[in-house]
């Protein structure tokens, strides 16, 4: 009776032994590690900025007037935070700067002497596809910006403009970085900024009323922290 048993219990155990080896063991899942983990990040820009002509109208018989601008240049910073997800969030601050190169007043042209810029602050969303490396982008953002004028007419003395005016601001654009390591990045954008319309008071008093647009084509760094 007792070899059997022991014979019996041994068979069990080599049966029992056996069919655990064909069971599949699955590891425990960790739900504690993110999806996608996200970062701070810093960036600088700089390049040109192509103000486009400025379209006034002057409280002197409502005359129409624009004035041009050669390229100049455009330098900003901006301090925000990356998802993880293709998705940022930041703050943004500019200045757009162009030299005058002429005017237009009454439909008679004349030379002008000085220059327009546009400090601004924003506040964008970047939405990125990561393709290994290349991440292109596009987004937008709304703020405030000033429109500062300082120009002298030789001919039109009286029109002469020293003034700035504060108002809205947005802007689109798109671009593409490139990962030079795991925390820096190099960028190359294009953007489009538009603001509403501000009054500038010229030397005898009248208001010149219009709006300013500009183009930026820029490069610069972004660092993860």
């Amino acid at each position: 009776m007792t070899k059997f048993a022991l014979s019996f219990i041994a068979a069990s155990l080599l049966t029992g032994t056996a069919f655990a080896a064909d069971l599949q063991v699955y590891a425990p899942v960790d739900m504690s590690d993110p999806v996608a983990a996200g970062n701070f990040y810093a960036s600088i820009f700089g390049g040109v900025s192509m103000i486009n002509d400025f379209d006034f109208v002057s409280s002197v018989g409502d005359t129409p007037g624009s004035m041009r601008f050669d390229t100049g240049y455009g330098i900003d910073g901006s301090l925000g935070y990356d998802f993880g997800n293709g998705l940022s969030i930041e703050g943004q601050v500019g200045y757009l700067n162009g030299d005058a190169s002429g005017v237009t007043y009454g439909g008679v042209d004349a030379d002008v002497d000085g220059s327009a810029s546009i400090t601004y602050a924003m506040v964008n969303g970047w939405y990125g596809f990561d393709l290994g490396g290349i991440s292109p982008f596009i987004g937008g953002g709304v703020g405030v910006a000033s429109l500062a004028v300082d120009a002298e007419f030789p001919a039109l003395p009286t029109a002469s403009i020293d003034d700035s005016a504060v108002t809205w601001a947005a802007q689109v654009g798109a671009g593409v970085s490139f990962a030079l390591t795991e925390d820096i990045s190099l960028t190359g954008r294009y953007r489009y900024l538009t603001t509403g319309e501000v009054s500038l008071t010229d030397v005898d008093g009248d208001e010149n009323t219009g709006s300013a647009s500009a183009s930026i084509l820029d490069i610069g760094l972004k660092v993860a922290f």
